[in-house]
């Protein structure tokens, strides 16, 4: 997963300024020996990029597609969704502002957001980090942002039937589908 946002960095760094993640799908399936990324829609507020991975034999190893939009309010100013958690807790995680910075540095994701002394965690830095807490080598996921997730908030991940959801308190910030 890291590998493709680091090529997903590659796209325009002052376009995408303030943008947030507003959804992902993420298909891996093994090693890829060739990245590519290009942009599907680009409009004003919103944007589809494709970041696909193929082996040298021309096979598609691993694909990210993220759903971009340019809020038209500030983030973090629509009230999150509110639910109680339920289910199987899978994994729970305070992401730091060090963390952020390392992950901001190794991809190239350069957006505002994700600096200063309270930072956005980046969505592709929390999808990340859940592979590797569920030990997943392979993966089909479809992610849905709902929320933002700050440096210093407990994220707690549960597992209902074919979902995992995640939340930071009562308020469900991240569903991902398989």
């Amino acid at each position: 997963m890291l590998e493709l946002a680091h090529k997903l960095a590659d796209s325009d760094a002052e376009f995408f300024g303030g943008w947030v993640l507003a959804g992902a799908e993420a298909h891996i399936h093994g090693h890829a020996d060739v990245l590519t990324n290009k942009e599907l829609l680009r409009k004003e507020r919103k944007c589809i990029i494709q970041v696909l991975g193929e082996t040298r034999s021309g096979g598609a190893a691993k694909e990210l597609r993220v759903f971009l939009l340019l809020p038209k309010q500030r983030l973090g100013s629509k009230e999150p969704l509110q639910e109680q958690p339920q289910g199987e807790l899978a994994a729970e995680h305070c992401f730091t502002v060090e963390e952020i910075g390392a992950y901001v540095a190794f991809t190239g994701d350069e957006n505002i957001i994700h600096q200063g002394d309270h930072p956005v965690v980046p969505g592709l830095c929390m999808a990340a980090w859940l592979q590797q807490a569920l030990q997943l080598q392979e993966l089909d996921w479809r992610i849905s942002f709902l929320s933002p997730v700050y440096a210093g908030d407990e994220l707690k991940v549960y597992r209902i039937e074919n979902e995992l959801r995640a939340y930071v308190g009562a308020s469900k910030v991240f569903v991902i589908k398989f």
